[in-house]
């Protein structure tokens, strides 16, 4: 039964007889429809409830909402800086990160290493590498850029949540006189053959060679940054024990920041520290070879994105319309009219509750940005703990819409939110519930934000595992780091036709 009301969410005009095709004429199902406006903002930073538990006790705690800074957890960062063609402001994304050992890492005795520094095993060169892909639409593969990288000084933690305004120069991280280098760079780069860059298997790269002498923390200075790891190695095993011992003992990671250029802007889903040698095998052969540590999400990695707040705040000030922008920029909250639906159906079942949010085309730049692939509605109040707890949309209180279907297409031009009647249920229990045990004007006081929701952009992340006998694949939600925008109809100005949430009610008739 509910499945037949689910297809008539659009009503027709037979959909007030449903309860006579659908139940026992002793036991009759009423469908009624009705539509009621919905109030949208584009909202910047705000004010949201933080609840946490102390001494067993749930105690809520107002934090501010700041769109500008959002919790990264991906596992790949972002490196660029790119003129918004929609304001004009530049958003720049620099990044820090690990290197993984993995467990049981092991290079050849001392003795077998041909390459030799100081009567030592050596490495004869080592180079960061940093792989790009899925560059922003309005990167220009040409532009020049020039980035540095820096060692930090001691590594990320893992008991520590880093958000995207987290800035490791300002917080310590840098090693004033550790190993730094600056390097320049195209997306596309010209100095490597065409034929080379059309093959399947090419990517565009960065390269950063670190062959000059680097001196540790303790005075010691080696031929290169490869050597100073390979000694360690031997002189310190227990070091290279784990992931964990090596970045707390050998190296803490680097962060490379963007210090001139604009035009690029694209995802780093893969990193290498790759350290070159020499060595003789048991047949006293001469080996060249190489071997490479990993910047992956089994590591920490954090992104910092700078944007522009004057100009943000501009647009969020526009009420002719309400924003999705990201990274790091801007919401769209919505208001949903719980009190209304509820009104004269207080004995009603809320079948379904569809609300569409219309894209306004942009007709303005001659370059534009990506649209957001998907968007995620969010409780406002709960907007921190569903990324800070890894959460899943449950489809109960938190959902997501696709922009594109499964055909790659949106015909309408819209964000789709099929049923969110039990948001609907809830957010009314809720309240009702609170009213009763802490009296109407305490409790609105106190939960100022109940009836309304987030739309924030949102990237979607596949995991697959497979067994023996089976394979699957799960999906993750994490903020949005990549550069989208989209205008949406609404707004306290809003010219065009309002914001609407269509509900479809049941209620049985003996």
């Amino acid at each position: 039964m509910a499945a037949a009301v689910l297809t008539l969410s659009a009503c027709s005009d037979d959909t007030l007889n449903i309860g006579n095709t659908l139940t026992q004429q002793t036991d009759k199902l009423n469908i009624s429809t009705a539509d009621y406006q919905v109030t949208t903002r584009t909202v910047r930073k705000d004010s949201v409830a933080l609840t946490t538990t102390v001494n067993g006790q749930p105690t809520q705690t107002v934090v501010r909402l700041n769109a500008d800074s959002v919790l990264f957890r991906s596992s790949f960062c972002y490196l660029g800086r790119v003129k918004d063609p929609e304001t004009g402001a530049y958003v720049t994304s620099e990044f820090m990160t690990q290197y993984n050992l993995m467990q049981g890492f092991s290079l050849q005795s001392e003795a077998k290493i041909e390459s030799r520094s100081n009567n030592m095993a050596a490495c004869d060169s080592c180079h960061l590498e940093f792989y790009m892909e899925s560059p922003t639409s309005i990167t220009d593969t040409l532009a020049a850029l020039k980035i540095r990288i820096q060692e930090l000084d001691h590594p990320m933690e893992e008991d520590r949540r880093y958000y995207s305004n987290f800035d490791p120069v300002k917080e310590g991280y840098i090693r004033t006189d550790g190993l730094t280098i600056d390097k320049m760079f195209s997306y596309c780069d010209q100095t490597v053959k065409d034929s080379l860059r059309g093959l399947s298997n090419y990517y565009h790269n960065i390269d950063v060679k670190l062959n000059k002498p680097y001196t540790d923390k303790n005075g010691v200075t080696y031929n290169n940054y490869g050597t100073y790891i390979m000694q360690q190695y031997y002189a310190h095993p227990e070091y290279f024990k784990n992931a964990y011992t090596f970045i707390h003992n050998v190296c803490p990671g680097f962060y490379v920041s963007v210090i001139d250029g604009e035009g690029v802007y694209t995802e780093i889903p893969d990193m290498a520290l790759r350290m070159y040698y020499r060595y003789k095998n048991d047949k006293d052969s001469l080996i060249k070879t190489d071997i490479a540590l990993a910047g992956t999400d089994e590591v920490l990695q954090t992104t910092k994105i700078s944007t522009e707040d004057d100009v943000l705040q501009m647009l969020a000030e526009d009420n002719t319309c309400t924003y999705i922008k990201a990274p790091a920029g801007l919401f769209t909250e919505v208001q949903l009219p719980i009190d209304d639906i509820y009104r004269g159906h207080e004995n009603d079942s809320i079948m379904t509750a569809k609300i569409s949010f219309q894209r306004i085309n942009n007709n303005f730049y001659d370059e534009a940005l990506d649209i957001p692939g998907y968007v995620m509605m969010i409780p406002k109040d709960s907007i921190y703990a569903f990324f800070e707890k890894k959460m899943t949309p449950d489809n109960k209180q938190t959902f997501y819409s696709s922009y594109l279907n499964s055909n790659g297409r949106n015909a309408t031009n819209q964000y789709t939110f099929a049923n969110i009647s039990s948001l609907i249920t809830q957010l009314a229990y809720m309240k009702r519930k609170g009213i009763k045990n802490e009296g109407e004007e305490i409790w609105l006081k106190q939960h100022p934000n109940w009836d309304k929701v987030l739309l924030v952009p949102v990237q979607m992340i596949s995991s697959a595992t497979t067994t023996t006998t089976t394979s699957s694949t799960s999906y993750s939600f994490e903020n949005c780091m990549s550069i989208v925008s989209t205008k949406l109809v609404g707004g306290t100005d809003n010219p065009y036709d309002p914001v609407k949430i269509n509900i479809v009610y049941g209620k049985f008739d003996k």
